[in-house]
């Protein structure tokens, strides 16, 4: 993807490889892109991709433009960046929804725009829960015609990057008409996400973050080492650049790319004081698996370590806990809370 180069596209990845890596669909769509063919399988799943991605993309651009016209001026973040900042990653990325993000001043305003435009969407949890979630899931239609969005009033819960909210929502940067995070955020963003996982994440975000960070110039590179000491983020910065690192076999395809890399990574790492690096050593080390075994990892308590160990804030991390969770409990105690929450969309 990063070269271009059609010979790396050749070998024929076995069935459970494709399906593990979630990439069947890439890879077949860039074989077509070379003129080369893929097996059926994978050539209908990489139709099916381009297609599906083109219809959603279409819809997510009038339900913006109906945005700005009602008022509202939404930011397309995380995977949806990616689709606007390269059009050519739309039939190569697969995404499952497309993520904007509004002030929470305009959440109630924003929320009953949606409504007007045939979205619906769950109610969960009290007005407390609902203003410490970083966001809701709205959908509608059915079918091919299904579409749905993630919408978002900060990047997690409060008050943990705060600043990255803030930055986020004040971007001047625009493409294909949408309002999205410059790279620098982006990769800050993709970070978050990672650590906020656990490092679970499927192998096309490791490959979002190498798209930002691979081919910056040395001058972009160090604002995003100052970008991600103003959001707190330089050890989850790290530890998701050496995820990808590890995850992406750079080191066995391309060894030149793998180690300008881990030059950058190397010098992030000295940015990390000896406490918390040990800490990222313990829960995120550099050789973690994309896929662990489930008998030994608890996916609950790695969330809460490895969000712990990659904020430089740790006061803010417990804070969000001690809200939302409180919030949760309080919930379920007097039956505020209602069914249809994700695991995504609670605190680690």
């Amino acid at each position: 993807m990063a070269s271009g180069e059609p010979t790396w596209l050749d070998a024929q990845p076995s069935a459970d490889s494709m399906r593990r890596s979630g990439l069947g669909a890439t890879w077949a769509n860039l074989r077509a892109r070379h003129g080369m063919q893929a097996p059926r399988e994978a050539a209908m799943a990489g139709m099916h991709l381009s297609a599906g991605i083109a219809r959603r993309w279409e819809r997510l651009q009038d339900t913006v433009a109906a945005a700005r016209e009602a008022g509202f001026s939404p930011v397309l973040f995380k995977g949806g960046a990616i689709h606007a900042r390269w059009p050519e990653t739309r039939e190569t990325r697969p995404l499952s929804d497309y993520d904007l993000i509004v002030p929470q001043a305009q959440v109630a305003a924003f929320r009953a725009f949606l409504a007007r435009c045939g979205f619906r969407s769950p109610i969960v949890g009290s007005r407390l829960t609902q203003r410490l979630s970083k966001g809701w899931m709205v959908w509608r239609g059915e079918g091919a015609s299904y579409e749905n969005l993630d919408i978002h009033a900060r990047v997690t819960e409060p008050p943990v990057c705060a600043s990255l909210t803030r930055t986020i929502l004040a971007t001047r940067e625009t493409h294909d008409g949408i309002r999205v995070p410059d790279p620098h955020d982006s990769a800050c963003m993709i970070a978050l996400h990672v650590a906020r996982s656990g490092m679970h994440r499927p192998l096309h975000e490791y490959l979002d973050l190498l798209r930002y960070v691979d081919g910056m110039a040395e001058a972009d590179w160090h604002r995003l080492r100052a970008r991600a000491r103003d959001h707190q983020l330089r050890p989850a910065l790290f530890a998701a650049l050496r995820q990808a690192l590890h995850c992406l076999a750079l080191r066995e395809l391309d060894p030149p790319r793998a180690a300008a890399l881990e030059t950058r990574i190397d010098a992030l790492g000295r940015d990390i004081g000896a406490l918390r690096r040990r800490a990222l050593d313990r829960v995120a080390p550099p050789d973690h698996p994309l896929h662990p075994d489930p008998a030994q990892d608890r996916p609950l308590v790695r969330r809460s370590l490895v969000l712990w160990a990659a904020t430089e804030s740790s006061w803010r991390v417990m804070a969000a806990f001690v809200l939302y969770g409180g919030a949760r409990l309080l919930d379920r105690f007097t039956d505020a809370g209602h069914a249809g929450d994700r695991d995504e969309d609670q605190v680690p």
